[in-house]
């Protein structure tokens, strides 16, 4: 809905969730989503290009920036945040927190089980 990837969205949560109020270093990033921190650098080049992050030089150290949201971005993630929270009661309407923990037991006793059966298939045992 923002017209970025996967990845780059990973990027803007995780500067959301890290920023302090003087911005998140790539590295910072980069630990926290374990990919690599060129990778990282690339993402947010493109992503300050489409006006979501800004990237300033680190004030402590010129060899580093500092990321963090454009009033952009976080208009746009709180309208996401709105849409999700319509989403989820439309569809979760009427289950109570009991009933959606039983859901999410099951669904994840499915995943397993689908991941073993396909692993068995892969090897001739099915």
């Amino acid at each position: 809905m923002l017209g970025i990837t996967e990845a780059q969205w990973l990027i803007l949560m995780a500067i959301d969730e890290l920023d302090e109020g003087r911005g998140v270093s790539g590295i910072g990033v980069a630990n926290k989503l374990r990919i690599h921190p060129a990778f990282v650098t690339n993402q947010t080049k493109k992503l300050e290009q489409v006006e979501l992050l800004i990237r300033v030089t680190s004030p402590e150290d010129a060899r580093f920036l500092q990321m963090s949201l454009t009033q952009k971005a976080r208009e746009e993630i709180t309208k996401l945040s709105i849409k999700r929270q319509a989403l989820n009661s439309t569809m979760f309407g009427g289950l109570d927190e009991e009933s959606l923990a039983y859901l999410n037991k099951r669904l994840n006793s499915i995943g397993k089980n689908s991941r073993l059966a396909s692993q068995k298939l892969s090897i001739g045992i099915l």
